[in-house]
């Protein structure tokens, strides 16, 4: 008989309460055990700033759901078969799905998300940050997590060579935390860097890192796909279904400008006018990847370079850095900006999404490596295999299963 590969550990619920005698407002905390329990769903996403977690509860005996609001404190953790440990200490933002009988709440949906989410949409910030010669956005980054959100959280950083000065105009700190990756650029390293950062959190903490490190990363796990033998790692996760999408499209790069394009701008603070090119055969070669001996795809070459090419899109941008930056300031920011755009659109490529059942322990921003073999011939397929990242991991435990499924999506940075 196969192991459940799911078993909660605690669940528990802050609820408030009123004493009408003693005119007295408390709280009661309301454990739930898994017979409460019918659905968990989890998100984790290296786009998002924030996990988040919806449970749905049945609660038809004691009747306190029917308390629930909102801003409520949940506390939820689990395990798996190799003690795995997930916890989380979150707010509830949403109910939805309420079933009343008899004037008892037998189930609803309670949608969750860190307290540290909470505090970010009540704080707008409107002060200078790297006052002088600037700072380093990640310690711009560290410092919003640390006094403006006060987390308790551990915040793990690349370190980037980018400093700034600026005023936040009524920001919150996620929106800030979003403008700093896109001007931010790994600091070490030989070869061309790009701008291009990603903000997340898992149940480790939050990650503020690079994609030109995050591609360079060890791998940690080998997925094999429709492998037929005995000869794999202990560690490995053999799949039988495997799903692979690209995002090449060519007449959006067009028009947007991702392959050739140049910017015009103009600069109000000293009026300086500069145009500047770029042209992806230019970059895409010293860009780092998570597979380095990949080949240009062939249509690139078609673009040219600067120094023989035409920009496919010619853009404007009238910029004015003595609103919001004084002292040192990234050089050529239009270029960088430029590169982080085509770095962005680069990391997503190519994706692939597949599922399983077993031991909780992929983390997003993790580098595996895809075997996939054809499932006729048997041999390797080269432009679906290769090296990924982990982009999004979703979990859903369903209680007529008794089991946690896990939908992982991958992606690539080239192709082949």
């Amino acid at each position: 008989m196969k192991q459940a590969n799911f078993q909660l550990l605690d669940l528990k619920i802050g609820i408030s309460t009123f004493d009408q005698e003693t005119d007295q407002q408390g709280m009661v905390v309301q454990p739930f055990s898994s017979n409460n329990l019918l659905e968990l769903h989890y998100i984790e996403d290296i786009t998002r700033s924030n996990v988040l977690i919806m449970v749905k509860l049945n609660d038809s005996a004691s009747g306190l759901l029917s308390s629930v609001q909102g801003m409520e404190p949940i506390d939820i953790s689990w395990t798996d078969t190799e003690d795995n440990v997930v916890t989380y200490s979150m707010i509830v933002y949403d109910v939805k799905d309420r079933i009343i009988v008899d004037g008892k709440q037998s189930q609803a949906t309670l949608y969750c998300v860190s307290v540290d989410a909470v505090k970010n949409s009540a704080r707008k910030i409107s002060r200078r940050f790297g006052k002088g010669g600037g700072k380093f956005t990640h310690e711009i980054v560290g410092e919003l997590m640390k006094n403006e959100l006060k987390t308790d959280k551990q915040l793990d950083t690349d370190k980037s060579s980018t400093k700034l000065s600026f005023v936040s105009p009524y920001w919150d700190p996620y929106t800030i935390i979003a403008w700093l990756a896109w001007r931010s650029i790994l600091e070490s390293g030989s070869g061309k860097q790009s701008a291009g950062f990603l903000f997340w959190e898992d149940r480790r903490g939050y990650h503020f890192k690079a994609m030109d490190g995050l591609v360079q990363q060890e791998t940690t796990r080998d997925i094999n796909v429709n492998f037929d033998g005995d000869d794999t790692d202990d560690d490995s996760i053999n799949l039988e279904g495997f799903t692979v999408s690209g995002n090449s499209d060519i007449f959006r790069g067009l028009n947007i400008g991702s392959y050739a394009s140049t910017t015009f701008t103009l600069d109000m603070k000293d009026f300086k006018y500069e145009e500047v090119p770029f042209f992806i055969n230019d970059f895409y070669a010293d860009m780092k990847k998570l597979n380095p001996n990949s080949d240009i795809p062939e249509f690139y070459k078609r673009f040219g370079t600067a120094d023989a090419g035409e920009p496919s899109r010619i853009m404007s941008k009238v910029m004015d850095t003595a609103m919001y930056t004084e002292g040192t300031y990234t050089q050529d920011l239009t270029r960088q900006l430029s590169q982080s755009m085509i770095r962005n659109q680069m990391f997503f490529n190519q994706s692939a999404t597949f599922e399983y059942e077993g031991k909780m322990d992929l983390f997003v921003g993790d580098v595996v490596y895809v075997n996939k073999y054809d499932a006729r011939s048997g041999e390797i397929d080269p432009n679906a295999s290769g090296r990924y990242i982990i982009g999004k991991i979703y979990r859903q435990f369903l209680t007529e299963r008794d089991a946690m499924s896990t939908r992982v999506t991958l992606y690539k940075d080239s192709i082949g």
